[in-house]
């Protein structure tokens, strides 16, 4: 039986036409290295803290830094691996196999576009109606991550705790 699992990606761009101040790519980098340290600041309903277990550099001299989080919903703490692709993305891997990755991406028309992916996976027994559950309740959650993050993002610019 195959394990069932929840693919669920939510894409918002990060300088509408109305944004104010205009995130660089620089910016919007250094937002989310803050994020792997304090993800609490980024998506606080969903995470109440962030313990960075250690930090070190993967065979490709890509940062690697393991994090525990404690999520809101049933205090659930949560070892993940962080590793960043500079510039383009970081992967969250968690021991069950689950996946989240934070992309930073560019478009035909200028636009820089932030996307989370997620790759919940599920117990074996978990029923169908509850799977279904899921995939609804982590769809909601998706979008108001991304543009929770980039309201975050933005706050951190503008009041001058991300300086990059």
């Amino acid at each position: 039986m195959a394990t069932p699992a929840a693919y669920i990606a939510f894409t918002a761009p990060i300088n509408p036409s109305e944004s104010s101040p205009v995130l660089s790519k620089e910016q919007i980098w250094a937002c989310l290295h803050r994020k792997v340290r304090n993800a609490e600041e980024f998506v606080g309903g969903a995470i109440k803290s962030t313990e960075v277990l250690s930090e070190s550099k993967d065979e490709h001299g890509r940062l690697v830094i393991t994090r525990e989080v404690v999520f809101a919903e049933g205090d659930r703490r949560v070892k993940e691996v962080c590793t960043f692709y500079e510039g383009v993305k970081v992967d969250f891997l968690m021991p069950d196999g689950s996946k989240v990755l934070n992309i930073v991406s560019d478009s035909a028309n200028g636009q820089i576009y932030l996307t989370y992916q997620f790759e919940w996976l599920m117990p074996k027994d978990t029923p169908v109606e509850k799977q279904k559950e899921n995939v609804e309740k982590w769809t909601k959650m998706s979008q108001t991550a991304v543009e929770g993050s980039i309201k975050a993002m933005r706050a951190m610019v503008s009041d001058g705790r991300i300086n990059a």
